[in-house]
């Protein structure tokens, strides 16, 4: 049975490091986006003042009631075939949830941390992150991966023929959007 079920662990843990690597700190980005609107900037205050017990209730609780209430729309959307804006929710949800969630965790982690439980759970569980990335890094193809991203972006930014390319396909449909009006 262990024979069987490592190749899927494996993939399972590769899948979670590549979005902790890289969905994570886009949400963690959006989430400060979030954090300059009123509202979140006023939730966060409140966060700021809870003990930390409640802090944790607080991360956890708000979406109980919000993930139902999304789950009902969705399946109205669809049942009326607006399946495109059931999409859209699904997504947004999704995301926005999720980039709610990083903030807030970003803000909360240090009166969370004060708790002796979800201490050592986040300490289990970064530690099994850092081992997750550590293999990653030293992965061939990660490294070949990584590489060749990062030249395609120094390229796309300015330092190659693909930026010079997109500079002159966006004047000339500039020119052509102009001749048309």
């Amino acid at each position: 049975m262990r024979r069987f079920a490592t190749p899927f662990i494996v993939a399972l843990a590769l899948v979670v490091v590549l979005l902790d690597a890289t969905v994570w700190r886009w949400l963690g980005w959006l989430g400060a986006q979030l954090g300059r609107l009123s509202f979140f900037a006023w939730l966060e205050g409140v966060i700021a003042r809870l003990s930390p017990g409640m802090v944790i209730a607080v991360f956890v609780l708000p979406f109980v009631p919000i993930i139902p209430l999304l789950k009902l729309g969705e399946l109205w959307l669809l049942a009326h075939h607006h399946y495109v804006a059931a999409v859209l929710v699904i997504i947004g949800s999704k995301v926005v949830g999720a980039a709610f969630s990083t903030r807030i965790f970003a803000i909360a982690r240090p009166k969370m941390l004060q708790v002796a439980w979800f201490a050592a759970a986040y300490a289990w569980v970064t530690g099994l992150l850092a081992r997750g990335h550590a293999a990653l890094q030293a992965w061939p193809a990660w490294v070949a991966a990584r590489t060749a991203w990062r030249r395609l972006v120094l390229r796309i930014r300015g330092h190659g023929t693909w930026s010079r390319r997109w500079s002159a396909a966006r004047r000339l449909a500039r020119r052509r959007r102009s001749l048309r009006g």
